[in-house]
């Protein structure tokens, strides 16, 4: 009489696989910083629907990390850690679902690699930079635990919750910061510009090219970017603009830390005055 076949479980790899996916994580993080490794670009940029590129930005990572959610809700499905039985659709969801999330990704990263940059005018936004490098090295590492399969018990979780962390660290120090901010539209010329007698638009002119024209459209400056609101069309009166860089908003970083208040001034001044 023949014996049934004995099924062969596969060994578990020992910890030192776990070298896999840290080097995984290192380089395609590496990659990311290098790549946004350059100044503020002036074009290229796009909106799609929204009203204007920081707030297509924001929605998108909010989209991302309640897709995040889903997938943290049915990875514990799949794993029996809820107290209700799996149906068959939890799989492809918690699949597809990760799929589309990395989908969403990709404009917002397009525009914070290559068009915006790795910058560090204040810790909320380095702090953004820093982790917008990790997502895509914290992603690497969980395909790549996945895909090689047999890991100890405990890394894929671990690295799934790193993922969301850092997911989560993009969309606090963007979407959460953006949507606290003051976003109404700015004020418009009355037909006399009225500016202080103390500032200096011509060297508010120098200021504004070497701050502002990465981000908005000037022609007197010969700008444009395409961040910011165009200010031709705008044409923001003096203290609107001084209000708005020295205290931010709107997508906007405030620049009371990068600029002294005589050159605040002289920028608003200049802006105010040619604008359109």
């Amino acid at each position: 009489m023949e014996e049934a076949p004995v099924a062969v479980v596969p060994e578990q790899r020992s910890y030192r696989w776990v070298a896999a996916p840290l080097l995984a994580f290192a380089i395609v993080s590496l990659t990311a910083g290098l790549l946004a490794k350059h100044d503020p670009r002036a074009k290229g940029y796009f909106k799609l629907f929204f009203s204007d590129t920081f707030h297509m930005k924001a929605a998108f990572a909010t989209a991302v990390v309640v897709l995040a959610c889903l997938q943290l809700f049915t990875a514990a499905w799949i794993f029996r850690k809820l107290p209700w039985s799996k149906p068959a659709w939890v799989n492809p969801v918690h699949r597809w679902s990760g799929r589309l999330a990395f989908v969403l990704t990709l404009p917002v990263a397009y525009h914070c690699i290559f068009k915006l940059g790795f910058r560090s005018p204040s810790g909320r936004v380095l702090a953004h930079s820093l982790l917008g490098c990790l997502v895509y090295g914290a992603f690497a590492s969980k395909v790549t635990i996945v895909r090689l399969h047999r890991f100890p018990r405990l890394v894929l979780p671990l690295a799934g919750g790193v993922l969301f962390a850092v997911l989560v660290g993009v969309w606090y120090t963007s979407a959460v910061w953006l949507y606290g901010q003051n976003t109404s539209a700015p004020a418009w010329h009355t037909s006399v510009v009225v500016v202080p007698g103390n500032p200096d638009p011509i060297n508010g002119k120098e200021v504004f090219k070497a701050s502002c024209g990465s981000c908005h459209t000037l022609s007197d400056a010969g700008t444009s970017g395409q961040i910011g609101p165009n200010l031709d069309q705008a044409r923001p009166d003096y203290e609107t603009v001084r209000a708005k860089v020295e205290s931010g908003g709107g997508g906007m970083p405030s620049f009371s830390g990068r600029l002294t208040p005589q050159q605040i001034r002289d920028v608003a001044a200049y802006v105010a005055t040619e604008a359109g």
